[in-house]
């Protein structure tokens, strides 16, 4: 009786309590005095409604893992900046490609006309001629860092190369892009121009000569003899209490969807497909491995406010996006269905009468 009636004060227009979250529903609830339904309650029923799940709010400023190297040159981040609206006044460049060293935040910027394997790999070289070398490569999942020229470079020089699969990406070097942006822009405003490739080397410069605020001192004048000191203050203050897990293994989850730059509250916010929780990984904050229904793990890891718990079971409505062909099967018709927000290997045959019009 209780799910009967929370069903229909939710899903009434005029209630107080229609497509509300949990509070209220529950102050809606308690208004009303017919049922005693606790908040618990509540959340689980509305953990079973899409209209619920797909449409609850995302948290897009949350805490994430911190980079946690051993040493200088343990450890390089790296990305391409699209600069291809000022490549008239550039001399035909269109990106600069900017790395940076996770531990001493030292960093190195190159100029390049087109992002091809080949003109990666030629500014990468004048960077390493500069007399540092990473043991490890970090980018996102950028297809020009994972082609084969670049990737046979790498291997040549004894780098392993890695990618993040999060939406925030390779975030150290992402802030020194708006660090390195901002001191162009400026320089624009100040001279009246949109020229930055002869000046490239020396904005950097300035940045690697600046006091860096999580080292308490300049990149330039990180060395191996002072390193462990850096390692203290970027690291020694780690927390000791034991880490608390949202979500356990076998909880069914939702993902959010990655957001740009324009973001429709109203429209779904959490993916159609339900997966699985399958391993939690003790980090600060924790992450989670989930697999998708056919058992099929996903790539990289997912912090607890990029996931929502549901509640659904075989029983319950799943949307069908189309029907894409029908058949006759021992005198009963039968649907060839996608899935709504399902990838087509979940493509399935249903029986007709199974399928809903619910318009």
């Amino acid at each position: 009786m209780a799910e009967k009636y929370l069903s229909q004060i939710y899903y009434d227009p005029e209630s107080p309590a229609s497509f509300g979250g949990v509070d209220s529903v529950y102050r809606a609830v308690k208004n009303e005095g017919k049922y005693e339904i606790s908040r618990n309650k509540i959340r689980q029923w509305l953990q079973k409604q899409d209209a619920y799940s797909l449409h609850k709010p995302v948290r897009y400023r949350f805490r994430r893992n911190r980079v946690i190297v051993g040493a200088m040159d343990d450890e390089w981040e790296a990305d391409l900046v699209i600069m291809d609206s000022l490549s008239q006044q550039n001399n035909g460049y269109k990106y600069v490609l900017t790395v940076i060293d996770v531990l001493s935040k030292y960093a190195w910027v190159e100029a390049i006309k087109a992002k091809t394997g080949n003109n990666l790999v030629k500014a990468f070289e004048k960077i390493i001629k500069k007399g540092r070398k990473p043991k490890m490569f970090h980018t996102d999942k950028g297809t020009e860092f994972i082609n084969r020229q670049f990737q046979t470079f790498l291997k040549k020089h004894s780098i392993r190369f890695f990618t993040t699969y999060n939406e925030t990406k390779a975030s150290i070097v992402e802030r020194f892009n708006r660090t390195l942006k901002t001191k162009m822009w400026k320089y624009f405003t100040a001279n009246n121009t949109l020229k930055y490739v002869d000046i490239l080397q020396k904005l950097v410069k300035s940045y690697n000569r600046s006091r860096h605020r999580s080292i308490g001192m300049r990149p330039v004048d990180v060395n191996k003899s002072n390193e462990n000191i850096v390692w203290q203050t970027l690291y020694g203050k780690e927390s000791k209490k034991s880490i608390q897990f949202k979500f356990n293994i076998g909880d069914q989850v939702r993902i959010s969807k990655a957001k740009r730059t324009f973001k429709k509250g109203y429209l779904p916010n959490w993916t159609e497909e339900v997966f699985t929780v399958t391993k939690r990984v003790p980090r600060r904050p924790p992450v989670y491995k989930i697999v998708d229904y056919d058992g099929e793990e996903l790539e990289g890891t997912f912090y607890e406010q990029e996931l929502q718990k549901v509640n659904k079971s075989d029983s319950d409505y799943y949307r069908v996006e189309k029907v894409i062909r029908s058949r006759m099967r021992n005198k009963r018709k039968e649907y060839y269905v996608k899935w709504l927000g399902y990838p087509d290997k979940f493509n399935s045959w249903v029986p007709a009468e199974s399928v809903k019009d619910l318009k």
